[in-house]
């Protein structure tokens, strides 16, 4: 009994110490679009690092994405994946966007321009073993449009 008590307590302090953010190296583009009424699938491609010491599991993401000031849609990734400790990832994550009321015609908009400011704003539920945490997060980046053109 006290091997297990010392083997969970040990597992819930390492639990908590500070995790380091995840960081997107490059953005590859898009992929695999589908459009069906206002759900946009697709894929994500890019290599992100993981600095810290431990494996990270990401279990759920759920955003908001605001272009150039204006809210598109909401976005979910309900696929699990797993972000190996002190490495870079070569990942395809696929993505369902729900999409606001006109978003497809700023999307056509968007595609004839270089590059747009996107904002992603939620929530991602992730952890290690066995322990999950939800982390709110906000990331700013400005992003290429090119690869919004369908092939």
């Amino acid at each position: 009994m006290k091997i297990l008590l010392s083997i969970l307590l040990i597992a819930g302090l390492s639990s908590c110490t500070p995790w380091e953010t995840p960081e997107l190296i490059s953005y590859d583009g898009l992929s695999k679009f589908s459009i069906k009424e206002k759900v946009l699938s697709l894929n994500l491609n890019g290599v992100i690092e993981n600095p810290n010491n431990k494996s990270i599991y990401i279990h759920k993401l759920n955003s908001e994405i605001i272009v150039n000031g204006r809210k598109l849609g909401s976005l979910v990734i309900d696929e699990k994946f797993k972000l190996q400790k002190k490495t870079t990832t070569q990942l395809s994550i696929p993505l369902i966007i729900s999409l606001e009321k006109g978003a497809m015609f700023k999307l056509g908009m968007l595609a004839l321009k270089d590059s747009a400011d996107f904002i992603f704003k939620g929530n991602v539920i992730g952890g290690g073993w066995i322990l999950k945490k939800s982390v709110p997060f906000e990331l700013e980046r400005k992003l290429p449009t090119k690869s919004l053109i369908l092939p």
